[in-house]
């Protein structure tokens, strides 16, 4: 990926007060976590994963395509929870308030004992018990294979607040991509079972499970998993004095992360394209 086709890249060029806030924040003149995140990156990430999703084109996809992108969407969610915990673990010491909430997103994903299993064991079983369609084991495309790379170099880093930045991004992007992934599903559904949405009922379950506020897994009031994940890590950001994150340097563990997922989705694009 280059500056020429990153999406990311792409944002900035046409969004010049962001463009000049990611400057700032890297060189230390920009020093409001907040506006960071509330005028800048959320509408990024909006904005980007907008346009993933007209390049994926759901409603258009072969069974075949729709197949290689659950496959390699499967993949991440294997070993989230593990890096999850690495990075908990990494930043104790610095921020246990931002080792608190990775802990909880951790035991959520990874499954915490009387409550909802782990989300991967979850998905796969919903995939093979809906549509018959076994992920267990997939192994990856080179693409895929790097995105789960850039994360393990991400929660080993010597460096608290990159992983807040970086983990930021992940959990930033977490509804676009499951709305994109259910869309998908969806479309394999249709086109296999002739079966989609509450017809795949273990599906279904498993994105309102991610996506509903009022889902019987949500453990924060009127916020959905997934919007308590963004929530609860854009506050380490938001209030970056208070709990003495380096904002340059969490802007650049968001940028690693975020251009690394916006460029795993261009090469899967990619891939689907040249299945047709």
């Amino acid at each position: 990926m280059t500056p020429g086709n990153s999406l990311i890249h792409a944002y900035l060029k046409t969004h010049p007060e962001t463009q000049s806030a990611v400057n700032g924040t890297l060189l230390g003149n920009f020093t409001s976590g907040d506006a960071l995140v509330t005028a800048h990156l959320s509408p990024m990430i909006d904005w980007v994963y907008g346009k993933i999703a007209d390049q994926v084109g759901a409603a258009e996809l072969t069974a075949e395509q729709a197949r290689m992108y659950v496959e390699e969407l499967s993949v991440f969610a294997r070993y989230n929870a593990q890096f999850l915990k690495a990075a908990a673990t990494n930043v104790e010491g610095f921020c246990p308030e931002l080792a608190h909430e990775l802990r909880r997103n951790q035991l959520e994903e990874g499954g915490e004992r009387g409550r909802v299993p782990a989300h991967y064991v979850l998905y796969s079983n919903a995939l093979l018990s809906d549509l018959g369609l076994l992920v267990n084991g997939h192994v990856p495309a080179p693409e895929t294979a790097l995105l789960v790379d850039l994360h393990q170099w991400m929660v080993g880093s010597h460096m608290p607040s990159l992983i807040a930045g970086a983990y930021y991004a992940t959990e930033a992007v977490a509804i676009a991509e499951t709305e994109i992934l259910r869309d998908i599903t969806n479309r394999y559904g249709e086109l296999t079972i002739q079966r989609s949405g509450s017809e795949l009922k273990k599906l279904h379950y498993y994105y309102e499970l991610h996506l509903a506020d009022g889902h019987e897994a949500a453990q924060v009031d009127g916020l959905s998993v997934e919007a308590a994940h963004i929530e609860g890590l854009a506050r380490f950001i938001k209030q970056s004095e208070l709990f003495h994150i380096d904002l340059p340097q969490a802007l650049d563990g968001f940028l690693q992360i975020a251009e690394g997922m916006t460029h795993w989705w261009a090469q899967l694009v990619h891939r689907a394209r040249e299945m047709t």
